[in-house]
């Protein structure tokens, strides 16, 4: 290293340290004080420690805090307060990889039904039967992976937060269902000749995410979430084994549907002190 063979003015450092100085001079300067010791010395009783220590923490800051990711700077965004982007934005069924899993499930079903669509019309009735049975499972799938320790990694964060347990479920789960839905619903369009029944899954689905927040004032909601799915699976496979293809999503399986929605809210609302204390009883 080149020794030091001159020094700069006190007068300089303290216009140095106080932001004071020409920008051409101030690389000199810098140059000079990184290989000075006693001039790093000198400059560092001239800087003002509150304004050191604001900067450093600025710096850790920035340094420490993750990069706001994709679903959370959209909700900021929007207008969102930032406390509640980030407790939204790490919602596990929110990530564009799930979305990515979401959308190879329901693309087994729209190949199934257009596979079904060149036959004749109960064929390609019943070929819609695969993407009507996994898109309900979409929003439900949504809400058993958005809150719990098991699957949430901001879980002890949540806890944590301003927000009531119950409080921040409804607003996980009225996110992750939208999010879902509308998702779904842009895959349905590219149903072959479904009509009306294209939406036919809306209120299952809808049926089973309230459903599993149901059981989850007894379970933790992966276990729920699982529950719910095999007993829809089995009951639904069981209607559809009868000689009437989709009965399961004509009206009469819509108000069962319905009914069941309403009794799955009361439920919740009855019992939405589980998600406060953080025990199932």
């Amino acid at each position: 290293m080149t020794p030091v063979t001159w020094h700069p003015a006190d007068s300089a450092l303290a216009s140095y340290a106080t932001n004071r100085m020409p920008a051409s001079q101030v690389w000199s300067i810098e140059a000079h004080v990184a290989a000075c010791a006693d001039c790093r010395r000198t400059l560092g009783g001239l800087v003002d420690s509150t304004r050191l220590d604001v900067i450093w923490d600025a710096t850790l800051e920035g340094v420490d805090a993750p990069r706001p990711r994709l679903v959370e700077r959209g909700l900021t965004a929007a207008g969102v307060p930032d406390h509640v982007a980030r407790l939204l934005g790490a919602t596990p069924s929110l990530t564009v990889p799930w979305m990515a899993a979401v959308v190879a499930v329901l693309g087994f079903g729209l190949v199934m039904a257009w596979r079904s669509a060149g036959g004749s019309p109960l064929d390609a009735r019943a070929g819609l039967f695969p993407f009507l049975v996994l898109a309900p499972l979409v929003p439900l799938a949504g809400v058993a992976v958005a809150f719990g320790p098991v699957v949430d990694p901001a879980h002890e964060v949540a806890v944590a937060s301003p927000y009531h347990g119950f409080r921040l479920l409804l607003v996980r789960t009225v996110a992750v269902v939208t999010a879902s839905t509308v998702l779904a619903l842009v895959l349905a369009l590219l149903l072959p000749d479904a009509g009306l029944l294209g939406a036919a899954w809306i209120l299952p689905g809808l049926a089973l995410a309230v459903t599993a927040l149901a059981v989850s004032t007894f379970a933790d909601p992966l276990t729920a979430g699982v529950a719910v799915a095999v007993v829809w699976l089995v009951g639904v496979t069981v209607v559809e084994a009868g000689p009437e293809p989709l009965v399961a999503f004509g009206w009469s399986g819509q108000l069962l549907f319905a009914l069941v929605v309403a009794v799955a809210i009361l439920v919740v609302v009855a019992r939405r002190q589980a998600f406060e204390i953080g025990t199932r009883r």
